[in-house]
């Protein structure tokens, strides 16, 4: 596990995305965004950046994999 962490401001500010954003991406079926490793109700949420840099991963290869698609058909 990783000692760096992005609070949700940081991660708004990185993705160009609302809080609520956030929040829905960590409800989707397919890479679902990671939930944070440290929660305190009415204050602040942090994400592991370890787990945030996967997630990003994941996501581009998905992303070229859609784009791959478009370009065969």
């Amino acid at each position: 596990m990783s000692m760096i962490y992005h609070s949700t401001r940081d991660l708004c500010l990185r993705y160009r995305c609302s809080a609520r954003t956030l929040f829905r991406r960590m409800k989707r079926a397919t890479n679902p965004f990671p939930l944070p490793c440290i929660q305190h109700a009415g204050s602040f949420n942090l994400w592991d950046a370890a787990e945030v840099v996967a997630w990003e991963g994941r996501e581009r290869e998905q992303t070229r994999a859609r784009c791959a698609g478009r370009v065969e058909e």
